[in-house]
């Protein structure tokens, strides 16, 4: 296992970040539950309306596995973390989904191959030098005709967040108390890795329609945007969400398709995917 995976499971104990809980059934109130709406949408497009099992691997809280649950799919929550599992038990448990946590190795998933409707992952691959061995896994349990969904989050510092670094900055200097309250927060390995390179991983494997776009094209803001990501006042992420909602629908008026889609240089994040 990388050293990446352990330096998560270290996170997990120690960061109150660990307890949020980023799907709500309600309207979303702070930028996380925004961007897992969003998520989910785009997500449900390329789906469609099906229903069957779906894993989560590297699935943490198992916030986008909720999405699924809630949609009638039967999901697996696989994870390194042994302690972050536990928290997305109670998690699933208290929102009545039904889940099945499962730790290990995400290199060597603990599966029979062809078992899967749909494998999801957020933010994972970013954290590999090498991610092949990971990504073959995840296209030996899937069925065929089954769908592959892989959000990553690589070191892009020229997207949209570059416009907006300034706010996080001055956020850390007016919010006092964060450093003294907190436990310090690890440097987590992340690639810069655009879509060609995963999309050639892919090749290798004979997946050859994988398809690739941007997602999430706005800033995040906060005192502390690091891993695990730190939300703000309650006021402030109100304020913020209903901000953040009308910029996606002035930006509906002028692009087709889903609003969180964008170009895959410009948003935090991109998504591949592909049905085997």
């Amino acid at each position: 296992m990388t050293n990446a995976a352990e330096q998560f499971n270290n996170i997990w104990k120690q960061r109150g970040e660990s307890l949020y809980n980023h799907w709500t059934p309600n309207a979303p109130t702070n930028q996380i539950q925004l961007a897992f709406r969003n998520h989910w949408d785009v997500f449900k497009e390329i789906i469609g309306d099906t229903q069957g099992i779906c894993l989560e691997v590297g699935c943490g809280r198992g916030s986008i596995s909720s999405y699924f649950a809630e949609n009638g799919y039967k999901c697996h929550l696989f994870d390194y973390s042994l302690e972050i599992l536990l928290i997305g038990k109670e998690i699933f448990k208290k929102n009545r989904h039904k889940g099945t946590p499962v730790c290990g190795d995400a290199s060597n998933l603990p599966y029979k191959s062809n078992s899967f409707d749909v494998v999801v992952s957020i933010g994972l691959l970013e954290h590999f030098e090498d991610a092949s061995d990971i990504i073959s896994e995840q296209i030996r349990v899937l069925k065929k005709d089954g769908i592959m969904l892989a959000y990553i989050v690589p070191d892009m510092p020229f997207n949209i967040q570059r416009y907006f670094n300034w706010i996080n900055k001055f956020l850390k200097i007016i919010i006092k108390g964060d450093k003294s309250k907190k436990p310090k927060k690890s440097q987590i390995y992340r690639n810069n890795y655009m879509p060609s390179v995963y999309l050639y991983i892919l090749d290798k494997y004979n997946i050859k329609d994988a398809q690739c776009i941007g997602m999430y094209p706005l800033p995040m803001i906060s005192h502390s945007p690091e891993f695990p990501f730190s939300l703000m006042p309650q006021r402030a992420e109100t304020a913020l969400t209903i901000l953040f909602k009308a910029i996606l629908w002035i930006r509906g008026l002028f692009v087709k398709g889903h609003t969180w889609i964008c170009n895959h240089d410009f948003g935090q994040a991109f998504l591949v995917y592909f049905k085997k």
